[in-house]
């Protein structure tokens, strides 16, 4: 879709989700600026309506890599899944493995992103051998709400690309607004007791404060974004790759 980039928006319309960002436009470290059309995160697209899905195709999306488990791909499918008649490649990639349960008491939200992170590496280096590998056009990334496993992928993508950790958290912190029509409906007509169902609210709402504590544990343990990818099994090609689609090394 032939836009100019004064003219881009971060947050999309697309009829029926609610948290559907454009990654482009933010600055660099080195001065540059990502590129429109080249990455979105969204929430679940089942809840797409016809014109939504127009709305995608038409925005240029051509691969979409979806990180949700094989229940939840069951319960909610995908309408791109048989993309062969839309020109848009569908690949599944659970970030989480559902056959290893989460602990039993949770302590917060960055823990638990720090511990997916840990556990779940090698499923992290498919999702970006998936991104490093796309075809041309704007690569897709979704899970249900569009906040936790796509705002971990969308972090490392940033931070890839030389975008300051302040930008990475404030992009992932941009959902609670997004969300907040589903939030506010869940709250007023969800199971249980409602003081439950807020301070369930309050302990998963995305502050920026998480993903950069997140980042903080892989500067740790890893020693960045880029050493974890690599001890995961992303090749220095496939991330230099990465780059090059966020960013034009060039200008």
């Amino acid at each position: 879709m032939a836009v100019q980039d004064e003219a881009r928006i971060r947050h999309l319309d697309w009829e029926g989700c609610y948290n559907v960002r454009d990654l482009g436009g933010y600055p660099t470290r080195d001065g540059k600026t990502t590129r429109w059309g080249a990455v979105v995160r969204t929430d679940n697209l089942a809840r797409l309506t016809e014109a939504g899905r127009a709305s995608l195709i038409d925005y240029g999306v051509r691969s979409i890599i979806d990180l949700r488990r094989p229940d939840e791909v069951a319960e909610y499918p995908n309408p791109f899944a048989e993309p062969v008649e839309r020109g848009i490649r569908y690949t599944n990639v659970s970030l989480v493995d559902p056959t290893r349960s989460a602990p039993a008491n949770f302590t917060t939200l960055a823990n638990d992103y720090k511990r997916i992170l840990d556990s779940f590496a090698p499923a992290m280096a498919e999702i970006m051998r998936e991104i490093a590998n796309a075809p041309s056009g704007a690569v897709l990334i979704h899970c249900m709400a569009g906040k936790d496993r796509t705002g971990m992928v969308a972090a490392l993508l940033l931070d890839l690309a030389g975008v300051s950790r302040e930008i990475i958290g404030e992009d992932y912190a941009l959902s609670e607004a997004c969300l907040r029509p589903l939030n506010q409906e869940w709250l007023k007509n969800g199971p249980g007791e409602r003081e439950e169902r807020a301070r369930e609210l309050e302990r998963f709402t995305p502050q920026a404060e998480v993903m950069l504590e997140v980042l903080s544990h892989l500067d740790e343990r890893y020693g960045g974004v880029e050493p974890y990818l690599l001890q995961a099994g992303v090749s220095l090609e496939e991330i230099e790759r990465i780059r090059a689609r966020l960013v034009d090394r060039d200008l």
